[in-house]
């Protein structure tokens, strides 16, 4: 089975454990941290998994934080880093531009370097910044870019803006689903804001942390069961980070197996594996053509990456 894992992580060695740029109160485990400024650990465990290719990014969150000013010159020199990687691993790593969305035009002209210049396949944004969410108009700038050039927009979750409570109730699974809960509120912005119907060529990837929202969706009459029969569909997606069937089940059923994306969050989750996934898709109810297109063929249509 060709796979293609459209939810990876990796970050500048500044930004490890005692780097110049290490950020105080970074939530991941110890050990993902070390990973996810390690691509040789990445490539070594993607090779070992027999997955074809890892979708790399940084985001903006994890670079600056939840509330830290963001730097132009280190989002660039972030972009520049990322191109030159895939450069070494061309055959193993695409990568997303990094992108502060919510920076107004100055986003808007980052997106269009990393795309056009860097030859990046997409972006990264955040789900949320500063108590805004990607329906508001600051962010248009950037969405016009990828609706333009016609690459993806991967958005992100972030934590909530005070997560203790939910951490304090149920350890770090709260401060997991407070990242769904902004994830979701985002996906809702998006269908409240008609960006959907502004922005027919915008292609939108929302993490499956924020699944919950798809029963406000429907429930609210914004992507209820006759919006999602008609045609053309908005092209809103969902990677499954992980492998779990029931998981997979129901964003098919909800999107369609065109609109369903493997992924895993790596480091925190580790490699897809040939047998977990294909007994997952399997288990899910999806023909051997829906899990191909779920596996990889979904992610290489969107990416322009063709197989080989």
């Amino acid at each position: 089975m060709d796979i293609v894992d459209f939810h990876t992580h990796l970050w500048p060695k500044d930004w490890a454990i005692g780097g110049a740029r290490a950020r105080p109160g970074v939530t991941i485990p110890a050990v993902a941290h070390r990973r996810v400024v390690d691509p040789a650990a990445l490539v070594s465990e993607f090779e070992t998994a027999d997955v074809s290719l890892a979708v790399v990014s940084a985001t903006i969150e994890s670079l600056f934080g939840m509330d830290g000013a963001t730097e132009p010159g280190i989002v660039r020199q972030v972009n520049d880093w990322l191109a030159a990687l895939v450069a070494v691993h061309p055959r193993r790593l695409l990568a997303l531009g990094t992108v502060d969305a919510f920076s107004g035009d100055a986003g808007a002209r980052e997106a269009e370097r990393a795309i056009t210049e860097l030859q990046l396949r997409g972006l990264v944004i955040d789900s949320s910044r500063h108590g805004l969410f990607p329906g508001d108009a600051r962010v248009r700038p950037t969405l016009e870019v990828a609706a333009r050039y016609n690459v993806p927009i991967f958005v992100h979750p972030v934590a909530l803006p005070d997560p203790s409570i939910f951490i304090a109730g149920a350890g770090a699974l709260g401060n997991s689903l407070g990242r769904g809960l902004m994830n979701g509120v985002a996906f809702l912005s998006v269908l409240q804001s008609g960006l959907v119907e502004e922005f027919p060529d915008l292609n939108l990837v929302f993490a499956t942390l924020g699944l919950g929202a798809i029963v406000q969706a429907a429930r609210g009459g914004k992507y209820g069961r006759g919006q999602r029969s008609a045609r053309p569909r908005p092209n809103l997606y969902f990677d499954t980070m992980g492998e779990d069937p029931e998981i997979v089940k129901i964003l098919v059923g909800f999107f369609g197996p065109d609109r369903v994306l493997a992924g895993t969050d790596w480091p925190i989750l580790p490699a897809l594996s040939q047998t977990g996934l294909a007994a997952a898709l399997s288990q899910a109810g999806l023909t051997p053509t829906e899990s191909a297109l779920v596996a990889s063929g979904n992610a290489r249509r969107l990416l322009k990456w063709p197989n080989g």
